[in-house]
């Protein structure tokens, strides 16, 4: 028996036609209302109608006019960069970080703030919410400029509930924090898992906008992934999906890794994973922080320099095992500080040698040094921004917490 097809309302289309023209105008700018219905395929007269409407709403705004091929100059557009605001906040174990971004996702105002969340999560959203609200006042950015909070947190995260499930960083369990920070803040938040963030920001403005399949990897404190399948993150059936780190990797006497398990691939290549290669090596050798064990493997340490290439041995494995996984397009590794070639020449071996058949053939890799740390809190600001600009269907296809947040544009 056929199946009828519910027809579409004129509000529901009026909202998924701006959407398009939006992210069009975000994607193509400058760019002429012809040629926005040359891409769109909608009448000149729907075009003009809701761009005017775009316009007046702060979101859009004419730059500039483009060549005339006859009559009047077309006028171009492009989004109102300030025509709204979102924050973005990255939760460390001492401290938050905290940035302020406009519509094209630059960094207008940033700043970090003392704050004790490691061992007190009974008390996070209270420290947070005050915390943000000083943030947001010394910005100096009217509130009812702001969109919406992002926040980021290590660790599993389940978006939908907005519940911190588990961070070991932080030493936090079941911590629910996007509803009660919506609540005290009276914005619309959402949480996620930092590298996720990271991983949003980079899909719509940085290396990933070219690719509907790429793979972020992250080193530093941890070991971290995020996975961009057809443009969205994967999160696995209770959106918690694709913890990197804690594939099991070493099975006869593994190390102990902070979750609590033996043999975690981050207890290999973390910075403290990096730090006890170094010390099995040199069992005699001080006490010394990763910086340290970078200078020394630079200025041509010969066992300093061995861990690190054991490292890069390690690391090429477990990336292999992604690229054999999901045979992503492209393959980023952001690194919390610039490694220079101290093992990507053996991670790169590595990763060729165990990548299976012809998966790898046409595979980017993209190697970044994330130095500055106020990027984290970009990319949960980016958590905002990929809501705003998001399909009204999109939105009607997620789960309840983030149906709540829906944009208000």
């Amino acid at each position: 028996m056929r199946q009828t097809v519910q027809p579409m309302d004129r509000k529901m289309m009026r909202e998924l036609n701006q959407n398009m023209l939006l992210n069009l105008i975000r994607l193509h700018a400058p760019i002429s209302r012809t040629q926005l219905k040359k891409l769109s395929g909608l009448s000149l007269g729907t075009i003009v109608g809701i761009t005017s409407a775009l316009i007046e709403q702060e979101l859009v705004i004419e730059t500039g006019v483009a060549e005339s091929t006859g009559g009047r100059k077309p006028g171009l557009l492009e989004v109102y960069p300030e025509g709204g605001y979102v924050v973005g906040i990255d939760l460390r174990e001492h401290e938050v970080l905290g940035a302020i971004l406009n519509l094209h996702g630059n960094i207008i105002y940033c700043d970090s703030w003392p704050a004790q969340l490691r061992n007190n999560a009974a008390h996070a959203v209270n420290i947070l919410a005050h915390g943000t609200d000083a943030f947001i006042a010394r910005s100096q950015i009217p509130r009812s400029k702001l969109l919406g909070l992002g926040c980021g947190i290590s660790g599993p995260v389940n978006a939908q509930t907005g519940v911190n499930v588990d961070s070991w960083i932080l030493n936090w369990h079941n911590v629910e924090l996007a509803r009660p920070l919506s609540e005290h803040l009276h914005m619309p938040v959402f949480t996620d898992n930092a590298v996720n963030c990271l991983a949003c920001y980079k899909k719509l403005y940085g290396n990933g906008q070219k690719y509907r399949n790429f793979l972020l990897v992250t080193l530093g404190r941890g070991l971290g992934l995020a996975t961009v399948i057809r443009d969205d993150p994967f999160r696995g059936a209770q959106g918690i999906g694709a913890e990197f780190g804690h594939i099991p990797f070493y099975f006869e006497d593994g190390r102990l890794c902070e979750c609590g398990n033996y043999g975690c691939l981050e207890a290999y290549v973390s910075d403290h994973g990096i730090l006890a290669t170094y010390r099995s090596l040199a069992p005699d050798a001080p006490e010394l922080p990763i910086q340290n064990l970078v200078k020394l493997a630079q200025e041509g340490d010969k066992v300093a320099l061995q861990a690190l290439e054991r490292t890069g041995t390690y690391l090429g494995a477990g990336l292999a095992t992604l690229v054999n996984l999901f045979n992503p397009e492209c393959l980023i590794i952001e690194g919390s500080r610039d490694w220079g070639d101290l093992f990507l020449h053996t991670m790169k071996s590595s990763l060729q040698e165990h990548i299976f058949s012809q998966i790898g053939r046409d595979l980017e890799l993209i190697v970044e040094s994330n130095a500055d740390l106020f990027n984290w809190a970009r990319g949960a600001g980016c958590l905002v921004l990929r809501d705003f600009f998001s399909s009204p269907i999109r939105l009607n296809s997620m789960g309840p917490q983030e149906t709540v947040r829906a944009r208000s544009s």
